[in-house]
């Protein structure tokens, strides 16, 4: 909670007090205007969310470049696994190079939630 100067109907300025959320929802009203209410991210919640995503995503990158390094060691190469993990490659790679995709927590959580049992699976399969 800490004291908040916001505007009544008129346009006075009136200090109150009030927690952020509680503000929104005030100016909601007095603008009569959809606005977002997200509380703010904890600044450690969103370092681990963005070296946890970061490292799945790196993680599956060398998983495929070392898949198609021993598919191409093999006296007959099955080329459409290789075309397959070259396509697995520039799907991680483009989420990988977005930046909005690391600005949301959300976001970095459903990369998470869609890619960590895929590593998952991968180390299980040994």
């Amino acid at each position: 909670m800490e004291t908040q100067i916001i505007k009544d109907r008129k346009g006075t300025p009136v200090s109150v007090l009030v927690n952020y959320k509680d503000w929104l929802k005030i100016e909601q009203l007095l603008e009569r205007t959809k606005i977002k209410a997200e509380a703010p991210e904890n600044p450690l919640d969103w370092y681990t969310l963005t070296e946890t995503t970061n490292t799945i995503l790196n993680e599956l990158l060398a998983y495929a470049g070392r898949e198609e390094f021993k598919e191409l060691q093999k006296s007959v190469p099955n080329k459409q696994r290789i075309e397959d993990l070259h396509i697995y490659v520039n799907e991680i790679q483009k989420i990988n190079r977005e930046p909005d995709n690391f600005k949301s927590a959300s976001r970095m959580q459903e990369i998470i939630s869609t890619y960590a049992p895929q590593l998952k699976a991968i180390y299980e399969a040994g």
